[in-house]
C-alpha cells in the first residue's frame, strides 16, 4: 500500500464486485452463483438471461452505445427486488459488513469466526465443506486480483531501502538481551556511535507479490534472502489463505473434534506444503535477531507464526515501523496491541517492543 498498490482487502472486495458487474453483463443464465452469492432473475421478468437484461431487455437506455458502468450494474442487481432475487452467504455478509462499519476486514479472521460457530452446531459438516469451499473461492479471486496489480510497475522507495539495510540501534535492544548481547558482538562488528550492522537480512514476505523484490541488494555485502511465506501469485498452488492461530482458545476444541475438514486452511498446518517455514525457523536458530516490522498489521489471522518469531530465545527486539496519516495521527498504539496479543508473556512483550520514541514511520505523508 505504501507503493500506491490497492492492495488491502477492501480494494479487493470492491473488485470482487467488478468481477461480478462484468460477468452479469455477459452472463447467459438466469441464475448466477459462486456459492458466496446469487442472482436470480425473476419469473416475471421473463428475460431468457442476464446479458439480455442490460442490452435492453428490461433497463432501456436513451442511448445503448454507452457502456454500462460496472457499479451501476451490480447496484441495480442487488437493489431492483423486481428484477432479482440476491442472497449472500453469511461469510460474505460478515466480509461486507466490516468493510461497511470498519472500512477494513481481515477475511481469514472472519473465516476463522465462522468456522468456530459452524463447529459447535450438529450436522454442521454440510455448513463447514460450505464455508470452506467459499475461502477457496475467494482465493482464487484474490489471486487473479493481484495477478493484474502485480503487473504494475513500481520503484523502490528509498526510505523503505535505507531502513531495511541500516544498522540498528542499541536502544532497540531488549534490556534482557542487551549485556549477552554487547559482549557477542563488541569485538566483531559492533560500529561507532552504538549501532549494529546485521550480517544476514532476511524479508519474511507475507503479501504474495513482487513488491518485495524491489528491495533485494545488489551489491552482497549482506547476505539477503526473501522468503514467500505464503506463496506467490505467479505460483498460485503455493498460496496459503486461511488462520493460523494455534493459541486461540477454541483451538484445541476444532483439533478435539477429530474432523479434518475443520483443519483444512489452518496456516500451521499448509506450511508443511512447502519448506518456507523451515528455512525461517533455520534463519532464526542460527543467531541473535531483531524484528522489524514493516506494513504488516499483526493481526491474528498470523498469530502462531508470530508467536514464534516475538517469543523466540534469539529474538532481541521487535520494532514496529507505524503509519502515519496526514493530519499528524499514526498508528503506533493499534499496532503494538496488535503485537501485544502474538506474546503469551506481557512481561517479556514490554521488554521487546521498541518504545515509540525509537521508533519511526515506515514513510511520510
Amino acid at each position: 500500500m505504501a507503493h500506491g498498490l490497492k492492495t488491502s482487502y477492501a480494494n479487493f472486495i470492491n473488485w470482487y464486485w467488478e468481477y461480478w458487474g462484468h460477468r452479469l453483463l455477459r452472463g447467459l443464465k438466469k441464475m448466477d452463483t459462486d456459492g458466496l452469492c446469487s442472482f436470480i432473475i425473476k419469473d416475471s421478468v421473463h428475460a431468457p438471461n442476464w446479458a439480455s437484461v442490460f442490452q435492453g431487455w428490461y433497463y432501456r437506455r436513451e442511448n445503448p452505445f454507452i457502456p454500462w458502468h460496472l457499479k451501476e450494474v451490480i447496484k441495480l442487481a442487488k437493489e431492483d427486488k423486481d428484477l432479482c432475487d440476491f442472497t449472500m452467504s453469511p461469510f460474505l455478509e460478515r466480509i461486507c459488513k466490516s468493510i461497511e462499519t470498519k472500512k477494513w476486514v481481515d477475511i481469514e479472521n472472519e473465516y476463522y469466526e465462522l468456522l468456530k460457530k459452524f463447529a459447535l452446531e450438529e450436522n454442521n459438516e454440510t455448513k463447514v465443506e460450505e464455508l470452506n469451499q467459499q475461502l477457496h473461492t475467494l482465493q482464487d479471486r484474490l489471486v487473479e486480483y493481484l495477478s493484474e496489480v502485480n503487473k504494475i510497475e513500481v520503484k523502490p522507495i528509498e526510505s523503505i531501502k535505507s531502513t531495511i539495510i541500516s544498522p540498528f540501534e542499541e536502544s532497540n535492544i531488549s534490556v534482557e538481551d542487551r549485556r549477552a548481547f554487547d559482549k557477542h558482538f563488541w569485538t566483531i562488528n559492533w560500529q561507532r556511535n552504538n549501532q549494529l550492522s546485521p550480517d544476514k537480512i532476511l524479508l519474511l514476505n507475507f503479501n504474495y507479490t513482487k513488491t518485495a523484490e524491489l528491495y533485494c541488494p545488489k551489491d552482497k555485502r549482506t547476505e539477503f534472502s526473501i522468503n514467500q511465506i505464503h506463496g506467490e501469485v505467479a505460483k498460485p498452488e503455493s498460496v496459503i489463505f486461511g488462520y493460523g492461530d494455534e493459541m486461540d482458545e477454541k483451538y484445541k476444541e476444532l483439533v478435539n473434534k477429530n474432523d479434518n475438514h475443520l483443519l483444512g486452511n489452518i496456516k500451521s498446518i499448509k506450511y508443511l506444503e512447502t519448506d518456507n517455514y523451515r528455512k525461517m525457523l533455520e534463519f532464526i536458530e542460527s543467531d541473535s535477531y531483531q524484528v522489524c516490522i514493516m506494513g504488516h498489521s499483526c493481526g491474528n489471522s498470523d498469530r502462531t507464526l508470530l508467536n514464534t518469531l516475538f517469543e523466540h530465545r534469539n529474538c532481541v527486539s521487535v520494532k514496529p515501523y507505524y503509519h502515519k496519516k496526514e493530519d499528524g495521527t499514526d498508528n503506533y498504539l493499534d499496532l503494538v496491541q496488535n503485537i501485544s496479543r502474538n506474546f503469551n508473556d506481557m512481561k517479556l512483550m514490554r521488554d521487546r517492543v521498541v518504545n515509540k520514541v525509537y521508533c519511526e514511520p515506515l514513510t511520510e505523508p
